[in-house]
Order: structure tokens, then sequence, then C-alpha cells
């Protein structure tokens, strides 16, 4: 029994040594287990963590190339936002979009098409030159009997343009009393001519063509002084630069005129581009101003100002405006007067879509898809406005323009639902969204248009201006800048010459003394009556 109990204990002691072996054991595979499986799951979220890398990496690429793209296409692409037509294969997502039928008639008279003969402009003033035969030749070279004269000449015309700078002497007669009156002068003289300049040198004439050289074709007063020279005038920068800071205080009176005109507007295009004055002030930074172009039916306003705040347009406005502002999605057009109501330029959405689909190849169905629906709104409100005196066809076009908008509008929600939608795609939606009250203003107001091109074209010209001589030397050139280019859109956008128009305006400064006219508002484009305007007539585009 004694024998039996030492196995029996020596094998309970043996177990229970195997017996906490073993859980020793355990616990060592469970904290490596644990180790493992947390080292697995921090190797599963690098792993994530570096997919997300990499994902967000890609995005940035694509999006970096999609502006490669966008800025190769502003540095050396065409101007236009028109993609140029190619054949449409389903087969390729790659394909270019087409922005009308694929035989789209091309614009201006077409090859093989009859012409109209070459244009006499019989409306300009006609010099006729003769041309003889030498007296040789009026002979006949066989028998040297003489030719004779015989009815009529054989006719051809040219145009000659001849620029011609003249030396005017004004000679002022005088005339010597014969009478004893002590009352009287012994000499009088003849009045002087009038100057719109005092005691300058040049005519009303000459500084009109410096005007419109350097304010309306953007030519830089070094290459004119050049031209000038090129006719036998040297003239110096200064007497030009002091001349218009002369002229600036005549013209002064007709810019207050058509601000107030474009302020009493009830819808207004606005834009603004960026224009530099060399002159340091305190508090700015750098030299770069903003011209803004505030444009109405009758009226085309240029206010350069330090700022591209909401306060330059405010400050035109004021408080007290009512009305319609077509605008682009600038911050500072949102902070415009309350009661001012904003409408959106679909332009700029449709720019959005045609940057995706330059630069994300994948997203072409989806951006042309787009580009097809604005497209198609811009079609069924010009058809409505064409039909707006027929008031039944009104109704059923504004209808058709309705369904389309909310059909647009349906297609926004359902993809910006898409949670696997791309984020430039969210992007170019979600702005759509937000602007979407302005964007569709037009559907209840026919009169406002869908986009802000006219504000934009109106800035084409000070841009060209911008490229050939940078900007503006000093504040009161900067100023006298934005008052003729006022002047002279204005009258363009009234269909009236400026030549003539400022010529006529010059010449009255002159009979006063140099000062504006008492009567200005004969000057003012909306006051003039119908043959004011058959003088002054000009087309902006003419044919």
């Amino acid at each position: 029994m004694i024998v039996e109990h030492s196995e029996v204990h020596s094998a309970m002691i043996t177990l229970r040594q195997q017996a906490h072996f073993w859980r020793t054991q355990h616990a060592r595979a469970v904290a490596r287990e644990a180790v493992w499986e947390k080292r697995a799951l921090e190797a599963e979220k690098n792993v994530l963590h570096q997919t997300a890398q990499l994902a967000e990496k890609y995005q940035q690429i694509e999006a970096l190339k999609a502006r490669i793209v966008w800025l190769q296409q502003q540095l050396f692409g065409r101007k236009t936002e028109k993609i140029k037509s190619t054949a449409r294969d389903s087969r390729s997502s790659d394909q270019k979009y087409s922005e009308s039928p694929d035989k789209r008639r091309k614009r201006g008279k077409q090859p093989g098409a009859k012409g109209n003969g070459r244009k006499l402009h019989k409306e300009l003033p006609t010099e006729e030159v003769d041309h003889d035969l030498p007296q040789d030749e009026k002979i006949c070279p066989t028998c040297a009997k003489p030719y004779i004269a015989f009815p009529g000449t054989e006719d051809s015309d040219e145009i000659h343009w001849e620029v011609k700078l003249t030396r005017r002497v004004h000679k002022r007669r005088r005339y010597l009393s014969t009478c004893d009156c002590k009352t009287t002068p012994r000499i009088i003289t003849a009045q002087p001519a009038p100057k719109l300049i005092p005691k300058g040198m040049f005519s009303t004439g000459f500084w009109v063509q410096i005007i419109l050289e350097k304010f309306l074709f953007q030519i830089p007063l070094y290459r004119i002084r050049k031209a000038l020279a090129m006719e036998g005038l040297s003239i110096s920068q200064g007497t030009i630069t002091g001349g218009l800071k002369r002229i600036g205080e005549v013209l002064q009176p007709l810019y207050a005129r058509i601000l107030e005109r474009s302020r009493a507007a009830k819808h207004w295009h606005i834009d603004e581009t960026g224009w530099k004055v060399f002159v340091e002030i305190a508090g700015k930074i750098g030299y770069k101003w903003w011209l803004w172009v505030i444009v109405t039916r009758d009226t085309c306003v240029y206010i350069l100002d330090p700022s591209r705040s909401s306060r330059v347009p405010n400050g035109h406005f004021g408080e007290d405006a009512e009305g319609f502002a077509s605008v682009d999605r600038f911050a500072a057009y949102k902070k415009l007067c309350k009661n001012i109501r904003l409408s959106y330029c679909w332009a700029h959405v449709r720019r959005d879509f045609i940057r995706v689909w330059a630069g994300y190849k994948t997203l072409r169905p989806w951006s042309r898809a787009w580009i097809k629906r604005i497209k198609n709104s811009y079609r069924l409100n010009k058809e409505r406005l064409q039909v707006r005196s027929n008031l039944e066809e009104f109704r059923k076009k504004d209808l058709l323009l309705r369904e389309a908008i909310a059909s647009m509008e349906k297609q926004r929600e359902q993809q910006f639902a898409n949670k696997t939608l791309h984020p430039v795609q969210r992007k170019v939606l979600k702005s759509m969204r937000e602007h979407w009250e302005g964007l569709t203003i037009f559907v209840d107001h026919p009169d406002i248009p869908m986009d802000n091109n006219e504000a934009e074209r109106r800035l084409r010209t000070p841009v060209v201006g911008r490229k050939n001589y940078y900007g503006n030397g000093s504040v009161w050139s900067g100023m006298l800048t934005a008052v003729l280019f006022t002047i002279t859109q204005t009258l363009l956008k009234n269909h009236i010459n400026p030549k003539k128009f400022l010529i006529a305006y010059f010449d009255a400064c002159a009979e006063n003394g140099g000062k504006p006219p008492d009567n200005l508002d004969v000057f003012l484009p909306w006051n003039m009556s119908d043959e004011q305007k058959a003088n002054f007539s000009f087309s902006e585009h003419p044919p």
C-alpha cells in the first residue's frame, strides 16, 4: 500500500508539472497569438493607410494632370471654348466632344458660292486721276497717222489711305481805326481760333486721334510717337501726357453723367480683371489694382480701384439699388446690396464641365452629357425669346424650357447621391447646387440672359491694352484710362462713331474756353435727337 501510494503521489506530481508546463506553453502561445494578431492588425492598417495614401496621391496626380491640360489649353490652345467637331465613334470613350452636328455649316460665304462683286465704296470722297498716252503712242506705228480721241474713259477704282500731318498757321487780320474816337482801340484783331487746351499747339482732331489710338485701339504712346516721327513730327512723351491730363478735366463731367445713367438701370453685367498701376500706396503690397466693368443696356462703365472687394460695386450702386446683376461665382458679388438679385453665369458652369472633359478621360461621357444639357437649355431659351410677341407659342416654348431645367435638377440630385462619385464630379455638382437659385433666375425673368458674356466681351479691349502697355504709371493716368474706356465703349454700345463724337465734343469745349460745354445733356447718347444719331451713326462691328 505504501509503495502504491508513493507511485500515485509521484504520478500526481508529474502530472501537475506537465499541467503547469502546458499551461505555461498555452499562455506563451496565447501571448504569441496576441502579438501576431496585433502585428497583423498593424500591418493591415499600414496597408490600408498606404492604399489610402496611394489613392490620394493618384487623385492628386490626376488633378495635376488635368490642371496641366487646362493650363496648356489656356496658354497654347484656341481661346474659344468650342471644341472641334470630330467623327463620332461609340466604341471610343476618348473621342472629342462635338459641340454641334458633324456637318455643321461654316460661317461666311461657302466655297463655290457666287460672289457679289467688288464693292465700290461710293460713300467715300472721290478724287479723279487722269491718265493719258505718251505722244509717240498716239500715232499708228505703221503709217504714222494719228489716233483721234474716243468718247469716254476706261475707269478702275482703288482705295487710298493717306496719313497726313499739317501745320496750320492761323492768320488773324488786323484793322486800323480811321476815326479819332478815344473810346475805341486804334487796332482791332480777329478773334483767335478756339482751342481745346488754351495756348496749346495741337488741334482737337490731333487729340482725338491720340485718344483713339491709345484708349480704343490700345496702342502704346511710344509707338504712337514713332508713327508721328515717321510723318515728320517729333514730340516728347511729356507733351502728350501733359495734354491728356488737361483733357481729362473736360471729360470728367461726361463720365459722371454716364455713371448716373448706369446707377439708374435695373440690370447690370459685372466683371473685373487685374490692372497694374505702378505707384506705391501705404498699406498695399504690389502694384495690382482691379479694373471693374459694369454694363447696362446703354452704358459701359469702367472703375479702377486698388480693391477687389464688394465695396467697389456697392459704392457704385448705393445702398438703395434694386435689380438684377449678372455675375460669375466670385465671393465678392455675394455681398452686393441686399436688394440686388444675383443671376449666375451658365457659361462658367459649362466651363467646369469642359475642364473635366479635357482633364479626365474616364469622365468624358459624363461631362459630355452635361454639356449637351446646358447647350439644350441655351437653345430652348433662345427659341422662347424669339416668339415673345406670340403669347401662345411663348407659353409652349417656356414649358419646354422649364421641363429641361427641372430634368437637369433631378439628374444633379441623383448623381450627387451616388457615394462612389468622383471628387471632381462631386465638386462641380455641389457648386451647381449651391448657385442653382441664381442660375435659374432667367426662367422667370426672360429679359435676364443666361450668362455674363457681355461683361467679359467688354473687358477684351482693356486686356489687349494691358498686354501692350502693362498698365499705368500714375493714379491720375489710371483714372483717365477708366474714363476714356467708359466713354468710348459707351459710344460704341450706342452705335455712335467715337471719332465724330469726340471732335464735336472737344470743339464745344474749345468754344467754351477749354471747359466742358454748358449744354452737356445734348452729348449724352440717350438724349440725342434722331438727326444727331444719324450724323454720328456707326456700327460697332462693321460688315
